[in-house]
């Protein structure tokens, strides 16, 4: 079975303070009711995603190699052709987006939760070398977070066939996760309207790998290595040009 390294997104402790930091960088962030009205619903079903058209300051809080920093930069930049943002590499100042790369691990605040936290303090964990074969993939998937983007997985349309026993026994077994933390990070369906979700993409770059033994039908997904056309559909849609 293949072993590949997951994220756990870095979920708010405060989960007004989230709506309430999503709702005043863009009110698009709020779900509408069948009324067209927006309306505060169930945890997890407002957006995240940053105000349209601004400038995400971006700065590491320690000191990667240069050579591995500017190859950090160079894949963050990825997403530029599919948003209306600027991206801001700064060494000074205030930022919107900190990068830890001497972390324990790999995750991320999801877009606008990244707001909550203070200065000193990281909003994007890389623990990965650049020689790793999934380099490049976890920092697009991570940087795919701090836009917003949450795990394609757990898209309310994907219906995969889990054999969650050996789900739990896998993500226990390798990672020492928690059947709370497997719950919330691979297997529960996130709520929300079309507004959050296209398609269901079994290529999105936000897809964690499935290997067939951990379903129950011949089903699985390889290790995703690339921005997916629907992951730029999906950016296009929430950072309109």
């Amino acid at each position: 079975m293949t072993i590949y390294t997951p994220c756990k997104m870095i979920r708010p402790i405060d989960e007004l303070a989230s709506y309430d930091a999503a709702i005043l960088e863009n009110p698009n962030n709020a779900q509408r009711s069948s009324t067209g009205r927006r309306s505060k619903r169930a945890i997890g079903t407002w957006s995240k995603f940053w105000g349209n058209g601004r400038t995400l300051r971006i700065a590491f809080v320690d000191s990667p190699t240069p050579t591995k920093r500017l190859a950090i930069e160079s894949l963050i930049k990825q997403w530029l052709p599919s948003v209306n943002l600027q991206f801001e590499f700064i060494d000074q100042g205030e930022s919107e987006i900190r990068i830890s790369t001497s972390s324990a691990t790999n995750n991320s605040a999801v877009g606008t939760d990244a707001l909550l936290y203070e200065q000193h303090q990281p909003t994007l964990n890389l623990n990965i070398e650049m020689d790793h074969p999934e380099f490049e993939a976890t920092v697009l998937h991570e940087f795919g977070h701090a836009l917003g983007l949450l795990h394609e997985q757990q898209h309310p349309k994907a219906n995969i066939p889990w054999d969650k026993p050996k789900v739990y026994e896998f993500y226990n077994t390798h990672y020492g996760w928690t059947e709370e933390d497997t719950d919330l990070n691979v297997l529960t369906p996130l709520g929300g309207s079309d507004h959050l979700w296209g398609r269901y993409d079994k290529d999105s770059i936000m897809h964690y790998p499935i290997p067939n033994e951990l379903t129950t039908e011949d089903w699985e997904v390889g290790i995703n290595t690339r921005i997916s056309m629907l992951d730029r559909r999906v950016m296009r849609k929430a950072y309109p040009k």
